[in-house]
């Protein structure tokens, strides 16, 4: 706020809105949370920081540096362009704090700024750093887990259901046609359908998607794990999880399958 939000007169004169705007938000892309910090407010002054690095020594003062190199500056201990300390910056430190606190995370920091625009700052964590609300289900003897930020509903799927929509995998939710994804189909889970399947829906780009499974367990808070070098690739799972009775559960990653499936239809299609 004391860097980036300009005084009441100052964001009237130049269009905006008199009370600036900071937004925190977080999501899950793969195997990483990515923590977003932006706002509406001057923007990092590139030729400030420029002139800052070269009285510090940091860097050359005929050198070139394009500003994506120059926003890393900030993150420099000690570096700071504010005029004045106050009592919540001035003194050069905070920002290589974050930067160390993230490095020791295994993580990494992204800084975008335009001039009278705003800033954003995005912090990349490994995923198994986290806990997430999960949202736990089975297929067969397996364990899946959803985001449960993900999950709106979840119904449930008859034989008849499916001999209604003619095998096309369509379900109607209360007078709503949405496409779901046979799980046990995708991972080749073993066992036979039971007579009644669950559809969990999710949200996925502003879309309803169901992906079916045998039994919905309900909530579950997750503590996610690494799949380990030799599974960390495998499409549609972004981590792995203990249970209570010492069992693994994988993570899906939903996005990412619902965009495999859709790229298989696609092929399967066209040949």
């Amino acid at each position: 706020m004391d860097h980036g939000i300009e005084d009441p007169e100052t964001r009237a004169a130049a269009g905006k809105a008199r009370c600036g705007t900071i937004h925190l938000s977080a999501v899950h892309s793969g195997a990483h949370v990515l923590i977003r910090l932006e706002d509406d407010g001057a923007g990092l002054d590139a030729e400030a920081i420029r002139m800052k690095a070269v009285d510090k020594g940091l860097i050359q003062k005929d050198a070139y540096f394009a500003e994506e190199k120059l926003w890393e500056l900030i993150l420099e201990p000690g570096f700071s362009t504010a005029k004045i300390v106050t009592g919540v910056s001035g003194r050069g430190v905070g920002m290589d704090v974050v930067k160390r606190a993230i490095d020791a995370l295994n993580g990494s920091i992204y800084i975008n700024s335009t001039k009278g625009k705003g800033t954003s700052i995005t912090l990349k964590l490994p995923l198994t750093l986290a806990i997430i609300d999960g949202f736990l289900t089975r297929i067969g003897e397996e364990n899946f887990i959803f985001p449960l930020s993900l999950v709106e509903e979840c119904v449930e799927l008859t034989h008849d259901d499916s001999q209604t929509t003619h095998g096309r995998r369509l379900a109607n939710v209360r007078g709503q046609l949405v496409p779901y994804i046979r799980l046990r189909e995708h991972f080749l889970a073993g066992g036979g359908r039971p007579g009644f399947e669950q559809i969990v829906i999710t949200k996925v780009d502003n879309r309803r998607v169901g992906m079916v499974v045998d039994t919905v367990v309900g909530q579950h808070q997750t503590v996610i794990k690494s799949l380990g070098p030799y599974y960390q690739n495998v499409d549609g799972i972004s981590g792995a999880s203990i249970l209570g009775n010492g069992t693994v559960a994988l993570i899906l990653d939903v996005p990412k399958l619902v965009r495999l499936v859709e790229q298989q239809e696609m092929q399967a299609a066209r040949g």
